[in-house]
């Protein structure tokens, strides 16, 4: 057994569901009434604990999944906003995300997204762009995802990375790595739920993750199933 330590950064715990909102409220919205779900990235209470990931863990065997209740139903556009207070090359924060995106369309022939732009809008507002954004967020919450939803079916959808936190576009130690985390969030967005047996700790669906790290850039046979799942191959 190999002893790893788990430290303290949960992707995507779903902490508030289901406010219902009334269509009317929002200019943009469908006749049908709208919920927006919260999901945050967030530090285990700042736990450190160790476990055991077993010798025959390997990603691409294991086939494990889990879904959310809703997803995307057409095409997924998405706008990124690159300012960021690290000096994080623009275009670089760009290809990132842009990488995140394309590696789970490249594994469905369903186009699930569709880089549309860059923008100055902010992650976190009803305003009929799906951005992803660097932004202000509690300590202890990596990044947020906010998901509004009718039924099954997203209607908009954003994510935060939270200035909080330092941030790399090449997994530098004490950094969070941006195409790690957004391959992990865009999961979320394509429909996919956390995992967390230790089991799955290689698959970029396991819901935990840390500084530095950048496994979570390549999708496991089980984030794969998932996908397909949803899209079909």
């Amino acid at each position: 057994m190999v002893e790893l330590k788990r430290a303290a950064f949960v992707f995507l715990a779903i902490v508030l569901v289901a406010l219902v909102f009334p269509a009317s409220s929002w200019a943009m919205a469908a006749p049908e009434q709208v919920s927006l779900t919260v999901v945050e990235m967030a530090s285990d209470r700042g736990v450190i604990s160790a476990f055991s990931i077993p010798p025959s863990d390997d990603s691409s065997t294991n086939g494990d999944y889990r879904l959310l209740r809703y997803h995307w139903t057409t095409t997924a556009a998405y706008w990124v906003n690159t300012a960021n207070p690290y000096g994080l090359d623009p275009s670089g924060v760009l290809d990132a995300v842009r990488a995140s995106a394309e590696t789970w369309d490249a594994e469905t022939s369903f186009a699930v997204f569709s880089y549309s732009g860059t923008t100055t809008s902010s992650a976190g507002v009803r305003d009929g762009l799906n951005v992803v954004s660097f932004g202000s967020y509690k300590a202890g919450v990596i990044g947020v995802t906010f998901i509004w939803s009718t039924g099954n079916r997203v209607v908009e959808t954003d994510t935060m990375l939270n200035t909080y936190y330092v941030w790399s576009l090449t997994g530098e130690p004490g950094k969070m790595d941006v195409q790690n985390i957004m391959t992990h969030e865009f999961g979320h967005w394509a429909g996919l739920a956390d995992l967390y047996k230790d089991r799955d700790y290689w698959l970029t669906m396991y819901g935990y993750s840390n500084f530095g790290i950048t496994y979570q850039r390549t999708l496991g046979l089980g984030d794969v199933l998932g996908l397909r799942a949803v899209y079909g191959p």
